[in-house]
């Protein structure tokens, strides 16, 4: 339980800013939370599976819980499909 309290800490200022992605109607929103997500990534270079592993987690539990004006749809395909393309999921 101390781990998911640690991963999430150090995801929260992440997840913040894929929610405001998330919340709104730019037209260039997909191409932002991919390129968001590339740039979280590139921060952790060595362990970019377990990374996407924690963030797809995180993004599950937004999800879970159903705030009306959030969208997660475009950051959840995203890194699941980075994590399908590491041979994971």
């Amino acid at each position: 339980m101390q781990n998911v309290k640690l991963t999430m800490d150090r995801l929260r200022p992440f997840i913040e800013a894929l929610r405001v992605l998330a919340q709104t109607n730019e037209p260039n929103r997909v191409a932002l939370t991919e390129k968001a997500i590339d740039e979280y990534l590139n921060d952790k270079a060595g362990i970019v599976r377990l990374s996407l592993e924690q963030l797809c987690n995180a993004i599950d539990r937004e999800e879970a819980a159903k705030r009306s004006i959030d969208d997660w749809s475009i950051a959840r395909d995203y890194a699941r499909s980075r994590l399908r393309r590491l041979g994971v999921g």
